[in-house]
């Protein structure tokens, strides 16, 4: 790889004011991995270098091809987003106190909301990033205090093995309307995501402004500035389906491990095969009788 990249890598982060933890976990590495590609010590693969060039929002020939610190394409590209803010005032409300930029499709703009890493996390003994879990009770609070040093450290925190590629929560889920997948007091173990990441149905946590906390399907349109968030048990329409904005979410979390108290019952073919096994003993009890 060019001798621009790791310069290239140090300078952009600093430039977004980050920290190498930040960005690490905003891409799904540890922070040491992250560390290695700045200082030469290791490259990243193909895959990891688009996320790396998608984070910045940068072309990966930029990243590797061009000194960036001596000015190149940055400033010009910063330059023409300025002058393309100033055309959409012209025809749209001010948004320029809005901490969301403008996501072009199409000849149609629509705000979206580039997420950041947590910004508060705790650490083990060890220097190791814990896992917090979020309880139902306290669910009130952490819509408000997610970004709060105090609050995060009075929930619990856990380290679990397995886990060391990312930012976690463990969310406690609330009723049934996502039975049968996930039920009432189950945990789920959930990473954090960008908006740009999440997969069209599967499970997220998302923590919303106005919804509370939701633990659903999603479907993501976030380039139209659309979150569609879905139930599973919704057969008597008990809950609908909901459009939020994108603006309306605080966090994003893909659930990927669930805890269970519940066991969940034999299925109806079981059943069956069950009922049938009875009927048969009993009825040759009845012809031995005889």
């Amino acid at each position: 790889m060019s001798t621009f990249f790791a310069p290239n890598l140090s300078y952009l982060r600093k430039k977004k004011g980050l920290t190498q933890a930040e960005v690490a976990t905003a891409l799904g590495l540890k922070r040491n991995t992250f560390s290695n590609y700045e200082t030469t010590h290791s490259e990243p693969d193909l895959g990891t270098l688009e996320k790396i060039a998608s984070f910045f929002d940068i072309s990966i020939d930029e990243l590797v091809s061009v000194d960036l610190a001596k000015g190149g394409l940055v400033e010009y590209r910063e330059e023409d987003e300025q002058k393309e803010s100033h055309k959409i005032t012209e025809n749209e409300p001010d948004q320029s106190t809005d901490e969301f930029p403008v996501s072009v499709v199409g000849s149609t703009l629509f705000p979206f909301r580039r997420f950041q890493a947590p910004k508060i996390i705790t650490m083990d003994s060890q220097g190791e990033e814990n896992i917090i879990y979020v309880p139902v009770k306290a669910r009130a609070g952490y819509m408000l205090g997610y970004g709060d040093p105090q609050f995060i450290q009075s929930l619990s925190a856990y380290r679990l093995p397995g886990y060391t590629n990312g930012t976690y929560r463990i969310f406690e889920v609330e009723g049934h309307s996502m039975f049968p997948t996930l039920q009432d007091a189950d945990r789920v173990i959930s990473r954090w995501a960008d908006i740009s990441d999440v997969r069209d149905d599967r499970v997220y946590v998302l923590v919303t402004r106005s919804q509370g906390i939701l633990i659903k399907r999603l479907i993501n349109r976030y380039h139209e500035g659309k979150i569609i968030v879905k139930s599973d048990n919704n057969h008597a329409g008990e809950f609908p389906t909901i459009v939020l904005d994108v603006d309306e979410v605080a966090e994003i979390w893909y659930v990927v491990e669930r805890w269970t108290r519940q066991l969940p019952g034999p299925g109806e073919i079981y059943k069956r095969l069950v009922n049938i096994e009875a009927e048969l003993a009993m009825l040759k009890q009845r012809m031995g009788q005889q």
